[in-house]
């Protein structure tokens, strides 16, 4: 009786192997076919996406010739400063922007880098270089964070459209000439590659800015209703800004980190409003930059507490 309870339960396990040999085949073929699959997504979205680049850059390249063709435009002063900042953590892409920045169309009369100077020993030497050939002017400045990138700037040049860039995206190599070509059609206007538009409540107040439109694409402006994110290519035409700009103290109190609601709020309070890039630009980060990011070390909560600072001490102004 045991032998045929022993050999009945030897066929039990075995059918039962079999069939569980059997699902995990089965199942082994779905997830080859669902991974497959999301191989053919992907291969998709990636073309789908080069594309779209590919078309982009033809929709700017036709602009260039466009407005290459405004009246009076050669006659037109196309100097500028280009302002960047870093920090040791962001040294290494600092080092591969620098040069690509020569693939600009329209290159700049100067390219100031401002360090604070406590970060000066930690500066990789390949960017001393490129200070040696005088592609680039390394300034020392106070240590105010993302605010160093136009603040020291402004203080050495304070008479020139000064554009600024972040040291973390690659750029493409029209954005200096289709910010330059926009300042002269629109000459008193803070030029934007990018914005976030402002949003009210019901009441007319600003809502928060955590409230507020991010990389909107629905309003061109000139208007107090968009905010440059300044990073990604903005120029500030000479006189753009209140002076109160330049008091590094104030900017530490009120927007330490948050360099782009300092800039919104003495543009606006002086009377400039902000125009945006036709089209669309998305942001092409340099791979392993945003770990380090300001949105990643603190501004998602920095941003609503400076800003309600900014309004109580500055107010929310429409002009002179």
């Amino acid at each position: 009786m045991n032998n045929l309870l022993l050999v009945f339960t030897f066929f039990v396990v075995l059918i039962s192997s079999g069939f569980s040999i059997r699902t995990l085949r089965i199942i082994g073929r779905k997830v080859s076919e669902i991974r497959n699959a999301q191989r053919e997504l992907e291969k998709s979205q990636r073309a789908v996406a080069k594309s779209a680049r590919q078309d982009s850059g033809a929709i700017l390249a036709k602009m260039n010739l466009l407005n290459l063709q405004i009246p009076g435009i050669a006659e037109k002063d196309f100097n500028f400063i280009l302002s960047l900042t870093s920090h040791p953590a962001r040294f290494d892409a600092l080092a591969l922007v620098l040069p690509e920045l020569k693939k600009q169309v329209l290159q700049p009369t100067e390219i100031i880098l401002n360090i604070a100077h406590d970060d000066m020993k930690q500066l990789p030497q390949s960017i001393r270089d490129l200070a040696a050939t005088g592609y680039i002017v390394i300034n020392e400045s106070a240590d105010l964070g993302p605010g160093k990138k136009l603040i020291p700037t402004l203080k050495l040049y304070p008479g020139m459209p000064i554009i600024v860039i972040d040291d973390d995206l690659i750029l493409t190599p029209d954005l200096t000439l289709q910010l330059m070509l926009e300042h002269h059609l629109y000459p008193d206007s803070i030029i934007a590659s990018r914005v976030h538009r402002v949003t009210y409540a019901s009441d007319g107040s600003l809502e928060p800015f955590s409230a507020w439109e991010k990389g909107s694409d629905a309003l061109l402006g000139p208007t107090f209703d968009l905010l440059a994110t300044s990073g990604a290519g903005t120029l500030f035409p000479a006189g753009s800004l209140h002076p109160e700009v330049l008091d590094e103290a104030r900017y530490v109190e009120l927007a330490f980190h948050t360099d782009d609601l300092w800039w919104y709020f003495q543009g606006r309070r002086n009377g400039t409003g902000v125009r945006r890039l036709p089209g669309y630009r998305a942001l092409d980060f340099i791979p392993e930059t945003q770990d380090v990011g300001l949105w990643q070390t603190g501004n998602k909560d920095r941003n609503d507490i400076n800003f309600k600072k900014l309004v109580d001490e500055i107010g929310v102004h429409d002009g002179n």
